[in-house]
């Protein structure tokens, strides 16, 4: 996980001289959607997702937690969940007014990446033998991007995200797993040593 701290670090003072000298507390909630996981490709990873965070001009330090198994019980006790820090910068932001028909007008408007780390808890029960990953937690690395508009009603922000997420978690050669008698003749036993999702994030902002 060293390089991505080495880049969350990168991305911070690329765009720190940018942004205003705005700053407080800020508080996003929501929804998370996988559109692919190569770790569990079958299962139906769907849930709520809420951050807190604080804002430094165009910077964005968040801690992030998502339950994943909303709509997919085949899972361990306590459900798939996902709790990550992240760093979020606005790499573009306009402040004109963009109103839309029949619609509320928005002040703000803007283009954000981040980088983050995170950790998975829990394991999906593919089929009556075989769950995925192999352990209950699983260290976790991504990138993303999105758009933001906002009333900013100074110096608030208030409005909503639509964010997309692609993450990738190191993993044991066999790290779709067996459990039972069956085990030994198991076919999936063996799988690429890196998992890869694509998330979609939607979320409302209130706070800086």
């Amino acid at each position: 996980m060293s390089r991505i701290h080495i880049g969350v670090l990168a991305l911070g003072s690329i765009v720190a001289p940018a942004g205003a000298a705005d700053a407080g507390p800020t508080a996003r909630f929501g929804m998370d959607f996988a559109l692919s996981d190569t770790g569990a490709p079958n299962a139906h990873e769907l849930g709520p997702a809420f951050a807190v965070g604080e804002r430094l001009g165009p910077l964005l330090l968040e801690i992030d937690y998502a339950y994943l198994s909303f709509l997919d019980p085949e899972t361990s006790d306590g459900g798939i969940t996902a709790s990550a820090s992240i760093l979020r910068a606005d790499l573009f932001h306009s402040t004109n007014s963009y109103c839309f028909r029949g619609l509320a007008c928005t002040r703000g408007t803007s283009l954000y990446g981040e980088l983050g780390v995170a950790e998975r808890f829990g394991q999906w029960h593919l089929d009556s033998n075989t769950v995925a990953p192999e352990t209950n937690r699983q260290h976790e690395g991504h990138i993303g991007i999105g758009i933001e508009l906002d009333n900013q009603i100074a110096p608030y922000r208030y409005g909503w995200q639509l964010g997309l997420r692609f993450a990738m978690a190191p993993n044991d050669p066999n790290s779709i797993a067996c459990r039972g008698s069956t085990c030994s003749n198991n076919p999936m036993a063996t799988t690429p040593s890196t998992e890869r999702s694509v998330l979609v994030e939607w979320t409302f902002v209130v706070g800086q």
